[in-house]
């Protein structure tokens, strides 16, 4: 750790948003650098950057110095990458569930199946443009919410959030035009 680097760091360690910058922009590279060997997506890598950094603010007097301050930072990194990969392989399968639902559906050799196929398509054909293409993008096409975000100028969370409102919308009209239980007997 040069000098500069120790200078703020205990400057940072007495509360100085400004040394803890100073520090922020001297490792943001770096981290991001390696976060982005675990995680895609530009949107992805700079959250998980942003809250290593925040943790870091938040528990700096936990830094002993044992190791640098970098390979303390990358500790964090890597703890905030694995979390952020497995709450998209908790997002996915969740996510994917009208794909899932439609496929059972298609795959469903009860006579109920061309019911509940042409309320799926109904309810699809229903959706406002935004929803639709929401719904096309993700779940037909396979692109990812980031992916989407970028494209569309909004955060990754509004894209969840709108993804989370179009499957309740599509719930509602199932259960309008089949029952609350899809008409099974």
């Amino acid at each position: 750790m040069d000098g500069e680097e120790a200078r703020h760091l205990e400057s940072a360690r007495a509360g100085s948003a400004e040394s803890f910058s100073a520090l922020v922009r001297l490792h943001h590279a770096p981290v991001r650098a390696y976060i982005g060997r675990f995680l895609r997506g530009r949107e992805v890598v700079d959250d998980v950057a942003q809250e290593t950094f925040l943790d870091a603010w938040l528990t700096l007097s936990g830094y002993r110095g044992e190791s640098s301050f970098r390979m303390w930072l990358l500790g964090i990194a890597r703890h905030r990458a694995l979390m952020a990969l497995r709450d998209e392989q908790r997002r996915r399968p969740r996510g994917l569930l009208a794909g899932l639902m439609a496929r059972r559906l298609e795959a469903d050799p009860s006579e109920l199946h061309e019911r509940r196929l042409a309320a799926l398509r109904t309810c699809l054909q229903a959706l406002p443009p935004a929803g639709a293409g929401l719904v096309e993008a993700f779940y037909f096409k396979g692109r990812p919410a980031a992916e989407i975000a970028r494209q569309e100028g909004r955060k990754v969370g509004a894209v969840w959030m709108a993804l989370l409102r179009v499957r309740q919308a599509l719930r509602e009209c199932m259960e309008m035009k089949l029952g609350p239980r899809g008409a099974q007997p």
